[in-house]
């Protein structure tokens, strides 16, 4: 018993001594102004690096990219096997926002053509065909494309309300060796 408390007093008097070191390194003058000008290289270096993203952001360009739950509540978004879910049991209409070259070169089966463009410059009749209560599922290219979410919101703002936004898309789609449609 007398080893285990002799054994704890050295462990506790280790980590004592061990903690003062590293309070002292801390606290030291010179440690804080390295810390300072590695901290402030690194914002520098980050914003040179990102020098193109920034001036994006700055022009108001990402504001698009996103969306607010309280404004858009109806939009959803899903990944490859909901949408295949969606797809094999004929739930939703899909819809393809890429432009109309791109979707004759290849589309999911059965999806209809309504490219970002021509949704923002003209009344979208074929919707009228479709109760508001349709379920949709929007694709485009997928990565950093956004025109699936653009659409949904536009859409979104017609009176449809049951939007679903396959972030995925054709690229995700393909690569899965999903059927495909020319």
């Amino acid at each position: 018993m007398k080893s285990c408390v002799r054994d704890w007093r050295n462990i506790e008097s280790f980590l004592a001594e061990r903690l003062m070191g590293v309070k002292k390194i801390i606290f030291d003058r010179r440690t804080l102004v390295g810390i300072c000008i590695i901290f402030l290289l690194s914002v520098f270096l980050g914003s040179v690096a990102n020098i193109g993203l920034i001036k994006r952001y700055l022009k108001g360009e990402f504001k698009q990219a996103f969306i607010s739950r309280e404004s858009f509540p109806g939009l959803v978004f899903i990944s490859l096997p909901e949408a295949e879910e969606l797809w094999f049991s004929r739930q939703a209409i899909f819809i393809d926002s890429r432009s109309r070259e791109e979707y004759q070169l290849g589309h999911i089966p059965g999806a209809v053509s309504l490219p970002l463009v021509e949704a923002k410059r003209e009344k979208i009749k074929f919707f009228e065909n479709f109760p508001p209560g349709t379920a949709l599922v929007i694709y485009c290219e997928g990565g950093d494309c956004q025109t699936s979410l653009n659409l949904g919101k536009i859409l979104y703002q017609r009176g449809f309300k049951n939007i679903r936004i396959y972030s995925g898309g054709w690229t995700e789609w393909v690569n899965a060796g999903k059927p495909v449609e020319k």
